[in-house]
């Protein structure tokens, strides 16, 4: 499947929240849709899921125009929006009723789905548990109908390292199956780790879109880092700024971050390097963190 948001606009009023939004999203990988708070991304999902027309633009699946009616979505919300004194099981077999499953299934997948999440007590109201077990209640309610996309909205607020496990397993396993998973997070560290695609918002527009391994190759080419064992960083960057050689230097965690601008700066840094009393730890191409690139993108 591929998802196109095409030329996508939304205002409230006098606020335009969405300024003509354009990305492509397929299935069978993990899709990033990244932006800091305010940037319009959970007005995009509520256009996805029908709750709000767009100004202008369209969305399309394999396209043509989404048909909601033929098309299954499950959205897990930033907002929770369950009932605190309804038991586990009568819960979520009225949430997967709403969505068109018959009774007896839709209780048969709300106790598999318990099981899994290791939630005993299926009869135990939402407002006894932790936020981590309302957490997984959410989750469940979203995927128990077995979507053929999943929009999730903060999916991993709440959750142990465990239960992310879980939930990056269930997915993977969506994925596998060729569903279109479109996912929204802060947690950057969490989803470098198994997203294949990225789309950045920022300010109601899509900065940057794409295959994440391309955007680190593309945004780190001619850039290195450099590290030594006998002086800190902070001395090697000292050091380093004080050679006329044509390379933007930048403090990182694990050294200094040598952009070279002019042609032979490369080579010229290797021959002061060899002749000086550095101890090199690491000289290797830099590819930069999805939190790095974020943060480029929105001018953090």
């Amino acid at each position: 499947m591929i998802l196109e948001f095409i030329n996508v606009e939304k205002s409230f009023g006098a606020k335009k929240v969405l300024k003509g939004v354009n990305f492509t999203a397929k299935s069978g990988v993990a899709n990033g849709y990244l932006g800091r708070n305010g940037s319009g991304k959970t007005t995009s999902f509520r256009i996805l899921l029908d709750i709000f027309k767009p100004d202008k633009g369209q969305i399309l699946l394999d396209g043509k125009k989404l048909d909601h009616k033929k098309v299954k979505i499950g959205y897990l919300p930033e907002e929770r929006g369950m009932y605190d004194g309804v038991g586990l099981v009568d819960q979520l077999t009225y949430f997967g009723m709403l969505k068109g499953m018959k009774k007896k299934a839709a209780q048969t997948e709300a106790k598999k789905w318990l099981e899994y999440f290791d939630l005993k007590d299926d009869k135990q109201a939402l407002k006894t548990l932790s936020k981590g077990n309302a957490q997984k209640i959410q989750i469940i309610q979203s995927v128990m109908n077995d979507p053929d996309i999943l929009v999730f909205d903060e999916p991993f607020s709440g959750l142990d390292p465990v239960n992310v496990s879980k939930l990056k397993e269930i997915i993977n396993n969506f994925i596998k199956r060729d569903k279109l998973v479109l996912f929204s997070s802060h947690q950057m560290p969490v989803v470098e780790t198994f997203c294949e695609d990225i789309h950045i918002l920022e300010k109601g527009e899509i900065v940057l879109s794409g295959n994440l391994d391309y955007m680190k190759k593309q945004l780190g080419h001619g850039k290195m880092i450099l590290s030594v064992s006998n002086i800190t960083n902070q001395e090697l960057y000292a050091n380093l700024r004080s050679l006329p050689m044509g390379i933007d230097l930048s403090l990182k965690p694990e050294g200094v971050l040598l952009d070279f601008k002019e042609p032979g700066a490369k080579r010229e840094l290797l021959n002061k390097l060899a002749g000086s009393s550095f101890d090199i730890e690491e000289f290797k191409l830099y590819k930069p963190t999805l939190e790095e690139i974020f943060k480029e993108q929105v001018g953090k």
